[in-house]
């Protein structure tokens, strides 16, 4: 979340917008901003300077899983676009087929309304694609059966066809921004998003433009390895989101606890840039390891020097004001958090 302590933070180089589809356009044709708003005010109240902030936007287009029903305006269903059944987080429901004509038609007014919105702010630097899935940013089915998902429609040339479309939409529309296409594993393979992501790279018109979006970095072999060793050999651009927070020991090194080593694997897979939680920020867990990588990825990829120094990071200790206080000042963090 944009917190003002995040964005206070002089660590915190930029700051991501999520949002959904459903609170951008209530009504088709009929936008409100204000969730976006909301958050660009709570920014610039806080940091230090406002003018320097950076930002990447995130519009969830898929079932969500939160209390406020699906991301993706109920309009959509009464104006024809099929859906197919999924589930999300023990949540059952409806998704559009993403491979839709009136979906993509609609998903591109979209794409054309929130670029015109942000074209005088050059802050928006990346964009992320949106998708009809589970959460509706991660391109990803995970917990629902291959089968059923394959009786709805999706083959891998459907769904390579509907991404790909979705992300020449986006980056027709936000010609002075990233464009970011966030790959999991699809009907068990990853060599869908690889074909997204390839045959995009292989188009010379938008091969500096879209990149992969990976938001399970966790310093990690054991979830999806074979999408992994594939993001290594990716030529193009990746932009990264860590899996979860520090105080969520199980989720990181394989389960090691080891929280720096998506530092490490980050470099690896020559990612530009992570995406920490708030958390981090809020509770200063991180300081002198989020330095240090930034240190290095301004280094790579801003000033473009080719072997920069390798950093090392240090395991600190779990704690919100920099002394040790146990595992009980964080049971409320200790789930996944929302998103």
């Amino acid at each position: 979340m944009v917190t003002p302590k995040s964005a206070a933070h002089p660590l915190c180089k930029g700051l991501l917008l999520r949002t959904s589809w459903s609170k951008l356009e209530p009504r088709r044709g009929r936008y409100d901003f204000s969730d976006i708003d909301r958050q660009i005010e709570v920014a610039e109240r806080s940091a230090r300077d406002p003018k320097s902030l950076a930002f990447s936007l995130a519009i969830s287009a898929g079932l969500g899983g939160g209390p406020q029903g699906a991301n993706y305006p109920a309009w959509l269903i009464d104006e024809g676009v099929e859906t197919m059944p999924i589930q999300f987080r023990r949540e059952e429901g409806l998704v559009p087929k993403m491979w839709d004509p009136l979906f993509q038609k609609r998903l591109k007014n979209l794409a054309d309304a929130v670029s015109q919105k942000f074209a005088k702010d050059k802050r928006l630097k990346l964009v992320y694609v949106p998708q009809a899935t589970a959460n509706g940013v991660e391109g990803h089915f995970n917990g629902n059966s291959n089968a059923v998902l394959a009786r709805n429609g999706l083959t891998q040339d459907v769904w390579v066809g509907a991404v790909k479309q979705a992300a020449i939409s986006f980056a027709d529309s936000f010609d002075d921004c990233a464009i970011a296409v966030e790959v999991h594993e699809v009907l068990g393979s990853p060599q869908i998003p690889m074909r997204i992501l390839n045959e995009l790279y292989e188009d010379p018109k938008y091969r500096d433009q879209i990149g992969a979006g990976m938001w399970w970095i966790s310093g990690g072999m054991k979830y999806q390895p074979a999408l992994v060793e594939a993001l290594k050999k990716y030529p193009g651009d990746i932009y990264g989101q860590i899996i979860g927070n520090s105080s969520q020991p199980h989720r990181f090194g394989d389960r090691s606890g080891d929280f720096t080593a998506v530092y490490r694997q980050a470099m690896e897979l020559d990612v530009r840039y992570l995406e920490a939680w708030n958390f981090e920020f809020d509770y200063n867990t991180q300081n002198q390891n989020i330095e240090n990588f930034n240190k290095y990825a301004h280094q790579k990829y801003e000033l473009g020097v080719a072997n920069p120094p390798v950093p090392t990071f240090t395991k600190p200790e779990l704690t919100s004001r920099g002394t040790s206080r146990g595992p009980r000042d964080f049971q409320g963090m200790r789930r996944r958090p929302p998103r």
